[in-house]
């Protein structure tokens, strides 16, 4: 995957696993909120790496959008990847 790509991706996930981190340690909250909160966070990941793999198929870089599918799938099944470190 290329470098831009891998940046972003790393961004979202980041992002992602920062808003569940605070979530999860919020005392004060109702379960049916702490649910909703982690669906729409999930949501916004998934359409940000989503935009990913359009622009990456628009610029004709199938070989990241390939990859970038690859971290879509992961997420759809539940399976929140970390970022990696570069």
């Amino acid at each position: 995957m290329r470098h831009e790509y891998q940046v972003l991706t790393n961004n979202l996930l980041n992002s992602y696993h920062n808003k569940v981190m605070v979530l999860k340690a919020a005392t004060a909250l109702a379960p049916l909120v702490r649910e909703n909160s982690l669906a729409d966070y999930a949501f916004r990941l998934s359409i940000g790496l989503e935009g990913l793999v359009t622009v990456a198929n628009a610029s004709g870089d199938a070989e990241s959008a390939d990859e970038l599918e690859e971290v879509v799938a992961l997420c759809s099944r539940g399976d929140y990847p970390l970022p990696s470190v570069s």
